[in-house]
């Protein structure tokens, strides 16, 4: 007679914890230490123990897996998502293998076509130079998530924030604070988010009547140096803007950079408003004016709607969940 299949309360009461911690032990759960990690495992390659989890993976071919793939880890914004992704896949007993494609096109394609040969269960994945149809040719039928403001036809399920929404506040808040001249510093030609994060900076500014001269906006690479760069560009010549618009924090952060190395005062010289609201924009002196972009609510809603992908199947309509932003007024305006 066979012996009695090894279950989970075996294992909790072999390692002297609970069957919860067991349960966030194997699913890689940052909350059980290092040490009640190790204790599990042991017992469980001891006892011969198999969850639920490996064995229906077992039956039905799943690899309990879901790919993330994120365009950046420099930008604190991205390393926040993906922890929220993480951490809500490990709840659910899935491994997170997270890729990064720098936005470049064809690093995007290699690593989708990489994904699709790893068997994963499902994909998230933020473009910055693919469309959603290119995306789709080439995973065919995978459970596929996209953090994107795409409009038109739906080929995935899609996860997207209300940029639009936040840059207008942003707007008619400087307005509201007497700055009619505005500048923007935006990404790549081309490129998401910072497009859309231009049009409705353009079509906030021409509603409320504010100035926008054409060399005023600028487009760099997402980071600190090029908002620096695009600071010197605008903040050199006697008819700078009187504020302006970043496309995320990292850029802001550069362009601080930019007026303390002109001599220039924020916000008597120039007013600067930021987007995503990292850790750091509440440290700089005087704190950023920022538009807060919920990472870890963008996660959370991506594990949501990939792991309903997977079990609903290709055959349910697509969804879109949009999250709002919200505009976090302080000193730099």
């Amino acid at each position: 007679m066979p012996p009695d299949r090894v279950v989970i309360s075996d294992v909790a009461a072999a390692a002297g914890v609970s069957p919860t911690t067991v349960s966030h032990a194997l699913s890689g759960r940052r909350a059980v230490s290092e040490e009640t990690r190790r204790r599990v495992l042991k017992v469980v390659g001891e006892l011969g123990y198999r969850s639920s989890i490996i064995a229906q993976s077992l039956r039905n071919q799943q690899t309990n897996s879901v790919a993330f793939l994120v365009v950046d880890i420099s930008n604190p914004y991205y390393p926040t998502v993906a922890q929220s992704v993480h951490d809500g896949l490990a709840d659910e007993g899935y491994v997170s293998l997270i890729g990064i494609t720098y936005g470049e096109p064809a690093t995007e394609e290699t690593m989708l076509h990489n994904i699709v040969r790893r068997n994963v269960d499902g994909l998230i994945f933020q473009p910055m130079s693919l469309s959603p149809l290119e995306i789709r040719r080439i995973v065919g039928s995978l459970p596929l998530v996209l953090i994107t403001d795409h409009e038109g036809e739906l080929h995935a399920d899609q996860v997207q924030t209300n940029d639009a929404q936040g840059i207008a506040e942003a707007v008619r808040h400087l307005k509201d604070r007497g700055f009619t001249e505005v500048g923007f510093i935006g990404g790549p030609d081309g490129r998401s988010p910072g497009t859309v994060r231009l049009a409705s900076f353009r079509a906030a500014a021409h509603a409320l009547g504010l100035t926008v001269a054409d060399h005023w906006i600028e487009h760099v690479p997402f980071n600190r140096d090029g908002g620096r760069e695009a600071g010197l560009r605008l903040l050199k010549p006697a008819d700078r803007p009187r504020a302006i618009v970043c496309a995320n924090d990292v850029i802001a952060v550069g362009l601080f950079d930019a007026a303390h190395d002109l001599g220039l005062d924020i916000p008597r010289d120039v007013a600067v408003v930021g987007f995503d609201d990292i850790e750091v924009a509440s440290m700089l002196k005087p704190r950023l004016t920022t538009v807060r972009n919920p990472a870890r609510d963008v996660g959370a809603a991506c594990v949501e709607a990939v792991l309903s992908r997977i079990a609903s199947g290709p055959e349910t309509p697509y969804t879109v969940r949009s999250l709002p932003t919200v505009l976090l007024p302080r000193e730099s305006t």
